[in-house]
């Protein structure tokens, strides 16, 4: 079921978005960044329901019992860096310090300098999941001290087999 919310910043700035109360919160922050221009890892969004309640990315807007016209503080932060630990095959554990808006790319180059290898033989994964050129490292909800892993590609195959003359 479609409902209209507004969101006010702090500014006093109001902008009213359609929503259904099956989005998730993350969905609904990036419907903000269109209309606002705020990234939404730097929004911080709270409602008013006796007392100030945030609203969590993991969560569905209706969890909160929003109701048409009801309106959403929307604070805009700083974004700030999180601690990430990278295990490789060897079982060595680097330590990395990333912002969430990162890109994949830009966290595998980084990757890359600090543990020596070319990124060509190397791929990355969190959760069993492989993590993919062109996203953010927010787009895997990972969280400060979680454990990303470095997998060696496999190199090789066989050699031309040469014929006994």
């Amino acid at each position: 079921m479609a409902l209209w919310l507004s969101v006010k910043l702090l500014t006093g700035e109001m902008h009213s978005l359609e929503v259904t109360s099956t989005m998730t919160v993350w969905a609904f922050k990036a419907q903000i960044a269109k209309k606002t221009g705020v990234s939404p890892y730097q929004q911080k969004l709270a409602y008013q329901n006796g007392a100030y309640v945030e609203l969590r990315d993991g969560s569905r807007l209706s969890d909160y019992q929003l109701k048409p016209g009801d309106i959403v503080l929307l604070i805009v932060k700083n974004e700030e860096p999180i601690t990430l630990f990278v295990k490789n095959d060897k079982g060595r554990t680097s330590t990395y310090t990333v912002l969430s808006s990162d890109g994949v790319t830009q966290f595998k180059g980084r990757v890359q300098q600090q543990e020596n290898i070319q990124q060509e033989q190397f791929w990355l994964s969190f959760e069993g999941k492989p993590l993919e050129d062109g996203h953010k490292l927010g787009d895997y909800n990972i969280a400060p001290h979680c454990t990303i892993f470095l997998h060696l590609r496999l190199r090789g195959g066989l050699s031309p087999r040469v014929q006994p003359s």
